[in-house]
């Protein structure tokens, strides 16, 4: 592959009915491709390939301070296009919901938002310009995944210890925990059981720590397929970490598994050390969309 053209993202985008034309920028540089991750790409293009998607799956490293610059830059160019659209993140767990709704209708604070929600440490910079933008775009907001006092037993007990969980609060779980033997199992029994690993996780056991996962793809993807059935003129932007959706596997693969005529569109967002070296078969098939980005977070 020739060297790479590292693209400086502009964005124009045109409000429907409107004269006017609002510019997008990111004031760093990226490269996109698509999933072979040789055909490169504008951002007006990705945007445009985006376009009547059910689902837009955006996997983050959650560390990657420009990778969420990028995810409200996407959220903003879809929006503009696009204004049925709502937002659901990993970060905020099915049992918040309330809290997230009364902050975006004004209901409560901030503050009380905050207190009752466990915010990640990164909230501010991070996601908080997400949750912003929608509350000043009257945009809903899911909390989609599981609460993670629950994936904890999972992973202390296995699947079997969501036997322990009183029936009233199994709302906030999905109905089914689908643990599959299959390529995201090994990738993941491989990450979990490295050599780098913190001591307490070498004496996790890998089959119960992957059901927990599991149980985090199977409530997130029942979450967005819930949601799209009562609202199917939505589209869904997500916000998640990249292994739960790189190779089309984990969360995404839950939510085709569960409705397969969806039109879902993956993006990874991969932080590189160096945009003019990216060995980029290495990356190949991680999403349907591909940016690097120079990040802190590069591996």
């Amino acid at each position: 592959m020739k060297r790479a053209l590292i693209i400086s993202v502009i964005a124009i985008v045109i409000f429907a009915g409107c004269t006017k034309k609002q510019t997008v920028t990111l004031d760093f540089p990226v490269i996109i491709t698509d999933s072979s991750a040789e055909k490169q790409m504008t951002f007006d293009e990705l945007i445009e390939n985006l376009k009547g998607s059910n689902l837009i799956s955006v996997g983050e490293i959650h560390t990657d301070s420009l990778t969420h610059v990028i995810e409200k830059k996407i959220l903003k160019s879809v929006y503009s296009g696009n204004r049925n659209i709502t937002v659901a993140l990993e970060m905020f767990e099915r049992d918040v919901q309330k809290y997230l709704d009364d902050y975006l209708s004004g209901k409560i604070d901030e503050e009380t938002f905050l207190k009752n929600s466990r915010p990640w440490n990164n909230y501010k910079t991070a996601y908080r310009p997400l949750i912003e933008f929608a509350k000043n775009n009257n945009l809903a907001v899911l909390a989609m995944n599981v609460p993670r006092r629950y994936a904890a037993i999972v992973a202390r007990k296995g699947g079997e210890g969501l036997s322990t969980i009183p029936d009233s609060e199994k709302v906030w779980i999905a109905k089914n925990l689908k643990a599959l033997d299959d390529e995201y199992r090994k990738r993941f029994v491989e990450l979990m059981t490295g050599g780098d690993k913190p001591m307490p996780m070498k004496h996790m056991n890998p089959q119960k720590m992957y059901e927990a996962q599991c149980l985090k793809d199977d409530t997130m993807a029942e979450s967005i397929v819930s949601y799209l059935t009562e609202h199917p003129e939505k589209t869904v932007f997500t916000c998640e970490g990249s292994f739960h959706s790189n190779y089309r596997l984990g969360f995404i693969k839950k939510v085709l598994l569960l409705e397969p005529e969806l039109k879902v569109s993956v993006i990874s967002v991969v932080p590189v050390k160096d945009l003019q070296n990216i060995k980029f078969e290495e990356h190949k098939g991680l999403g349907d969309f591909i940016i690097f980005v120079k990040g802190e977070s590069a591996r």
